[in-house]
């Protein structure tokens, strides 16, 4: 299990190295090293000539990525349910949403060095591949998939909880406050590369003091209506409104799936 695909020691050796250097700044290592290179090797690496030449299977890390948004979505839902603050559901919903967003995972992801460990193709390095947000991101949520897999869920919750020490320690009233609809877009587009888009629905009262309702659709699909007194305030409070939809992730993976004109059920 801790074979080193030939190919990734002749070409990769400097990577492989910060691989292994990653470990420390991880506060773990790794049983199964396979698993670590898997989680760092992108797929341009994997379908690029030099592996085709060598005749090798080089795995990436998509798999593992899939995997490690759920797990890191389960330990930070973990250890918000154990606070004493006692949020509600869909306070949960929008705070866990706030911790694990693109930006967050970037920075994280920065701070530990993963860009210079990836294993890319010579044509996503030229394109700036070792700093792309998405990259770094979706690395370090492969990362924790290994890591679950590797050693279970105890070192996966344990990891995330060192990774992620200042995020969970900061007042987290504060992310309740933060740009819902750019979050929604973020969880959108990494589901279906699509947007969702804000409707006016209703606009009452007099001119000086007009209430608007908004309401949110994602491919049809109404995900949230909310007011306020502008169409601005009003869309942030629909999107609040769908980031605070208990399973959203599902609701938006069923939406996705559905033939076209049809509903829900």
């Amino acid at each position: 299990m801790n074979h080193i695909p030939t190919v990734l020691k002749k070409h990769f050796s400097q990577q492989l190295d910060r691989i292994d250097q990653l470990q420390g700044r991880l506060n773990y290592q790794f049983d199964r090293k396979s698993l670590l290179i898997e989680a760092l090797t992108h797929s341009s690496m994997a379908r690029s000539l030099i592996v085709k030449e060598s005749g090798e299977d080089l795995k990436w890390n998509e798999r593992l990525e899939f995997l490690g948004d759920a797990v890191l979505g389960l330990c930070i839902s973990s250890n918000l349910s154990k606070r004493p603050e006692q949020y509600p559901e869909g306070h949960l919903s929008r705070i866990r949403s706030s911790l694990v967003n693109e930006k967050t995972l970037e920075a994280i992801a920065s701070s530990l060095g993963l860009g210079e460990a990836l294993i890319l193709s010579k044509g996503e390095e030229n394109n700036g591949g070792r700093s792309k947000a998405s990259l770094l991101a979706d690395a370090l949520e492969a990362l924790i998939g290994a890591i679950f897999l590797d050693g279970g869920y105890q070192s996966a919750n344990k990891v995330v909880e060192f990774l992620f020490t200042t995020y969970l320690a900061q007042d987290l009233h504060l992310l309740l406050k933060e740009d819902h609809k750019t979050r929604l877009q973020e969880i959108t587009q990494k589901l279906n590369k699509q947007i969702p888009t804000y409707h006016v629905i209703q606009e009452k009262g007099p001119n000086h003091q007009t209430v608007f309702t908004v309401e949110v659709l994602f491919r049809g699909h109404s995900l949230g209506v909310g007011e306020g007194l502008s169409k601005k305030a009003a869309s942030q409070a629909a999107a609040a409104k769908a980031l605070d939809h208990p399973d959203l992730s599902s609701l938006l993976s069923t939406i996705i799936n559905q033939k076209p004109g049809a509903s829900l059920d």
